[in-house]
């Protein structure tokens, strides 16, 4: 697999040099650009159009790393923060950002960082016929894959940087996006997206009340307004005297 390129946005020149060190001891990941402020890097990008990722502070000058965020996005497969604020973190992964590291940044762990981003650009090994009844995932460590059937998966979350899937009786963690997960199972009628964190199994579905979902050991779950008109699609197709097809 090709090495992940990356540009870095921080308004501390020692902050720069630091992430800069790192990226060129780090296996997988090469240093394209950096910048003291968003606006220049979204400039840059602009003209090159797209970079695999982004190493942003928050706390910076013009515009802050949060609105720089839904601005950056677009451009790059990844966005992490590297920041010295820890209360930045759920509204941060609420712009939909892939990763958050903290100041003093600790080599191991922005290794590890950069490991689970090249892990979750493999490829799901299969799901290519309807007639499968399992699908293999990447799993957590090197060689390391899992074989999920079908009918025990309850439901797939994504979290920072990885994604869990629910069985009956275990849960699994996987370095694919939910996204993957969601095309590879695309030919089962079985599952549907609801919002942009989970993926259901509606073979575990007791009860549905508008748009809120429970499933049979009551776990919880709601259809954020972007997934509705799929989700309404999706029941009206299942509803006797309804179906399409």
């Amino acid at each position: 697999m090709k090495e992940l390129r990356c540009i870095v946005i921080d308004d501390e020149p020692y902050s720069i040099t630091q992430i800069e060190d790192l990226i060129s001891a780090t296996p997988g990941v090469i240093h394209e650009h950096s910048f003291e402020n968003a606006y220049d890097a979204m400039n840059y990008l602009h003209q090159h159009k797209h970079i695999d990722v982004i190493l942003s502070d928050i706390g910076m000058p013009f515009i802050n790393g949060i609105e720089g965020a839904k601005l950056l996005k677009p451009y790059c497969d990844y966005l992490i923060f590297i920041t010295g604020h820890r209360d930045y973190a759920e509204e941060s992964f609420e712009v939909g950002v892939d990763g958050y590291l903290l100041k003093p940044l600790k080599k191991l762990k922005f290794i590890q960082q950069i490991q689970r981003l090249i892990a979750s650009k493999l490829p799901l090994l299969s799901v290519t016929t309807k007639d499968d009844n399992f699908v293999l995932i990447k799993g957590g460590l090197k060689n390391n894959y899992l074989s999920l059937q079908y009918e025990n998966v309850m439901y797939i979350k994504a979290m920072s940087n990885y994604i869990q899937v629910f069985t009956r009786d275990k849960v699994f963690t996987s370095y694919h996006t939910l996204s993957d997960m969601e095309e590879a199972l695309k030919d089962r009628t079985e599952f549907l997206r609801i919002n942009r964190s989970e993926i259901l199994s509606f073979n575990h579905v007791t009860q549905i009340d508008g748009f809120r979902i429970m499933l049979h050991n009551g776990t919880k779950f709601s259809v954020t307004r972007s997934y509705k008109k799929k989700f309404e699609e999706f029941l009206n197709n299942r509803l006797p005297g309804n179906r399409t097809n």
